[in-house]
C-alpha cells in the first residue's frame, strides 16, 4: 500500500484542503475524499501521479508491488504556495496536462465525448468562417500555451482561442491575451473556469470569454468593455452572437449531441 499518513502530512504542510487538491490535480473530490479517508486501498496510477504532483512527492512501484512514496525536490520547490515558475511547467511528466496561474498548478483530466464533440464542432464553425472572410484572425485549439500575462507564472491552455495578431502567434505557443477564449466546463474545472480565469482573462486583456457549460445547459458570454462587461447568458439550444465579429453566431441548436 501506498504511505497515506506521509501523503497527509505532506498535505497539512501545503495547508491545502482536499476541495483544493481536486482542483489542482483534475482528481474528483469524491476521490480524494475516498484515498484520504483510506476508503480507497489501491487508487489507479494516473490519480496517484496526479496527486504526487501536486503535493511534490514521488511514488514508484518495483514491478507489481506496493507504491512507495519519496520527496521530490530537483524537479519543483514546494515552498511558498504560488512559487512556481516556467522551469516547473516545463518539467511535468509528458502524459500530465496542465496550466500554471499567479504560480499555482491546476491539473486537467482527460476531456470527455461532449466536450470533444463541442470543440470540434466550434472549431469547425469559426474556421470556416474565417476562411470565407478573411482576415488577419486564426482559431486555435487545446494544448497550445498562452503565456498571458507575458511572464514566467501564468501558461494557460484554452479550449479554444482566436488570434488576430499573428505576430504573437508561434511555434511554443502564444504571447499575450487572445483576441476572444471559449472554455467548455467539466466536472473540474467549473471553478477555475467560472472564476478564477474568468478574471485572469479580463485583466490580461481578452476582449472576449465564453464560458460553455454542458452540466449546467448553458453559455455564459463576457465582452470585456472596460469596467463594466457586456454579460449574456443562453441556453444550449440559442444561437448565440460572437461579439468580436458583426455578423457571426453559431446555432447549439444544431448540435444534436446536447439534446
Amino acid at each position: 500500500m501506498m504511505n497515506l499518513e506521509k501523503m497527509k502530512k505532506r498535505k497539512k504542510e501545503l495547508g491545502m484542503t482536499n476541495q483544493e487538491l481536486s482542483e489542482r490535480s483534475g482528481v474528483p473530490l469524491g476521490t480524494v475524499n475516498k484515498i484520504f479517508s483510506g476508503a480507497t486501498k489501491s487508487p489507479q496510477y494516473d490519480t496517484i501521479l496526479a496527486l504526487e504532483t501536486v503535493l511534490g512527492m514521488t511514488f514508484y512501484r518495483d514491478e507489481d508491488g506496493p507504491y512507495v512514496s519519496s520527496m521530490r525536490e530537483e524537479a519543483f520547490h514546494y515552498t511558498v504556495h504560488g512559487s512556481y515558475t516556467l522551469k516547473d511547467y516545463y518539467a511535468l511528466p509528458d502524459h500530465l496536462r496542465a496550466e500554471l496561474i499567479d504560480g499555482q498548478f491546476y491539473y486537467m483530466s482527460s476531456p470527455g465525448l461532449i466536450h470533444q464533440k463541442l470543440v470540434g464542432e466550434l472549431y469547425f464553425q469559426i474556421k470556416e468562417y474565417i476562411r470565407r472572410k478573411g482576415g488577419p484572425c486564426d482559431v486555435f485549439l487545446a494544448p497550445f500555451d498562452v503565456f498571458l500575462d507575458s511572464d514566467d507564472r501564468t501558461v494557460v491552455q484554452p479550449d479554444l482561442m482566436i488570434i488576430c495578431d499573428q505576430t504573437r502567434v508561434e511555434a511554443k505557443g502564444v504571447t499575450g491575451a487572445p483576441d476572444f477564449v471559449l472554455e467548455i466546463i467539466s466536472e473540474s474545472t467549473g471553478k477555475k473556469d467560472y472564476s478564477t480565469k474568468l478574471n485572469k482573462y479580463w485583466s490580461a486583456g481578452v476582449r472576449e470569454y465564453w464560458i460553455v457549460d454542458p452540466l449546467k445547459g448553458r453559455v455564459l458570454t463576457y465582452c470585456f468593455n472596460g469596467d463594466n462587461p457586456d454579460i449574456g447568458i443562453y441556453g444550449l439550444h440559442d444561437t448565440v452572437p460572437v461579439g468580436i465579429y458583426g455578423d457571426l453566431s453559431i446555432d447549439f441548436g444544431e448540435f444534436s449531441f446536447l439534446v
